[in-house]
């Protein structure tokens, strides 16, 4: 585990191509200043797959922790240990965190995301909020971190139909998080819909129903798709997704609660497909920053190495809030 230096030089970062529009070390360093953690550091790396493993060799003991995002998730896996229930599962991590003396001594994998997104969504319906209690927060985070959803509070999203655009590590952790929500089934709206075996796999591991798979360029296909579902997860990079947002219209879909949008894209914000999807009767469109925010809770309690209550969650998401 990381030692508690609150005066010492300690290094993290978040890694990953393209990276400059990162809001993680806003967060991070949000967090550090309110621990009073005065000598912790918090960078943006740009990083490629093929150099991450000469990177992370290179570190010194001062590092503690990464953030990992695009493309390097699954590419960590090989440097280390998966260490929860999320990463286990997918063998995908967001999470790196050096033990005690650095990378030299082991590397410790954490996927987050899932939380990430069950928080947000959470948030959405008005089951959560970033000033909860600290200890209530910290359960509802810590029971979707382990995929026990009877520990959850509510099921506002039970018997959800959901669909997930995007067949990458995120539309994957999109998937687990839709099943702890108890969604009833995830369909999948994809660019190379060839390309979504290892989907189908997981939702049959997650006792899913066999996800059905419709082309993004299939125009009627996809506005059917979309229109109908009461969850909408967008796990495509910026300005993929906008060319979907031509597909809506204010005819109701006939979804069977208030459709919901979560589009993990946070710059810009709102994007496209966030406007249009709010043309739907009662719609909801939440932006990337909120699953962001809850998914760097775990982060910032792994690499401090405190307590998950401990983590001054309200504190971020003001900074957050007035980026």
């Amino acid at each position: 585990m990381i030692a508690d230096m609150n005066g010492a030089d300690r290094r993290c970062a978040v890694l990953g191509d393209p990276i400059s529009h990162s809001l993680s070390p806003l967060l991070h360093r949000s967090a550090y200043a309110a621990l009073g953690l005065d000598g912790w550091r918090y960078d943006r790396v740009r990083m490629d797959a093929d150099g991450l493993a000469d990177f992370i060799h290179g570190l010194d003991q001062s590092w503690a922790g990464l953030s990992l995002t695009m493309p390097l998730k699954s590419a960590v896996g090989p440097l280390g240990d998966f260490r929860d229930c999320w990463s286990q599962t997918l063998k995908v991590a967001n999470t790196a965190v050096f033990a005690q003396g650095g990378p030299a001594n082991g590397l410790s994998l954490y996927n987050t995301d899932v939380e990430g997104i069950v928080a947000a969504l959470l948030e959405a319906a008005d089951r959560c909020r970033a000033d909860d209690d600290p200890d209530d927060l910290a359960a509802l985070l810590k029971a979707a971190g382990q995929g026990r959803q009877d520990r959850l509070p509510d099921q506002p999203y039970g018997g959800a139909q959901a669909l997930v655009i995007g067949n990458g590590n995120t539309a994957e952790s999109a998937f687990c998080a839709l099943k702890v929500l108890g969604a009833e089934r995830a369909d999948l709206l994809a660019r190379n819909p060839e390309h979504c075996d290892h989907m189908l796999d997981l939702s049959s591991r997650l006792g899913l129903p066999e996800p059905n798979v419709t082309a993004m360029d299939r125009a009627e296909a996809a506005e059917r798709a979309l229109t109908k579902a009461d969850i909408v997860v967008s796990t495509l990079p910026s300005g993929a997704a906008d060319p979907l947002a031509d597909l809506f219209n204010t005819a109701d879909g006939g979804s069977r609660m208030s459709p919901v949008l979560l589009d993990v894209v946070y710059d810009p914000r709102p994007t496209p497909l966030m406007k249009a999807f709010c043309r739907r009767p009662g719609a909801r469109a939440i932006s990337g920053e909120r699953m962001l925010l809850y998914q760097a809770v775990r982060q910032v309690a792994l690499m401090t190495d405190r307590p998950l209550a401990a983590v001054p969650v309200a504190a971020m998401d003001q900074a957050l809030r007035e980026a």
